[in-house]
């Protein structure tokens, strides 16, 4: 049995998680209003019951209109309200990829300046996409006469002596790795941290 404190400390991970399958779903209406159900699920990655149980929330708040063309196609429009609450969720979710950038140029750099000032002057940096594309154009603005960076994807690319890994990925480090990890994005507190 779940104890009520758990289930409040869970809440806004869920009403997060349920406005990011939200967002999904209108951005797949908006694209293709005349689908059916199973379009949907199929073009949000989520399963069908969760899709019939977001279009009634959806429909119940107002956001979209369910109308049938005939009787077996189904039409999903955004109303004016569904129209400017998507506007503004995805505005949400653009600044709060700005701002998880922006936590990981900081954090970055506090820990370069930090190792550097202490003497360390080979880094290895795991990350991948666009976090390893930031994290590039970050190292490369510090001036850090003779400091060598060194990018990997995934933690089995770096090599076994290396003393420090600064870790941009939701990959976790494997347990058998004999050197230091510092994790410079907490992707799963991101949210609550940034705010």
């Amino acid at each position: 049995m779940i104890e009520c404190s758990t289930i409040e400390r869970m809440m806004p991970a869920i009403a997060q998680t349920l406005d990011e399958s939200e967002l999904a779903l209108m951005r797949e209406i908006s694209r293709d209003p005349v689908q059916t159900q199973r379009g949907l699920s199929r073009g949000t990655g989520m399963s069908l019951g969760m899709t019939n149980l977001l279009l009634k929330r959806l429909a119940r708040k107002g956001l979209i209109k369910i109308g049938r063309l005939d009787w077996k196609r189904t039409q999903y429009l955004l109303t004016p309200k569904g129209a400017l609450e998507k506007a503004s969720k995805t505005y949400d979710y653009a600044l709060y990829t700005v701002r998880l950038f922006r936590q990981l140029q900081e954090n970055v750099t506090t820990v370069l300046r930090r190792e550097y000032s202490d003497g360390r002057r080979a880094f290895w940096i795991v990350a991948q996409n666009e976090l390893e594309g930031a994290l590039r154009e970050t190292v490369s603005d510090l001036a850090m006469h003779g400091a060598r960076f060194s990018f990997a994807r995934t933690f089995t690319e770096v090599p076994s002596d290396a003393e420090l890994v600064l870790a941009a990925t939701q990959d976790g480090a494997p347990s058998n790795l004999t050197m230091r990890v510092v994790s410079l994005v907490d992707f799963l507190d991101a949210e609550r941290r940034l705010k």
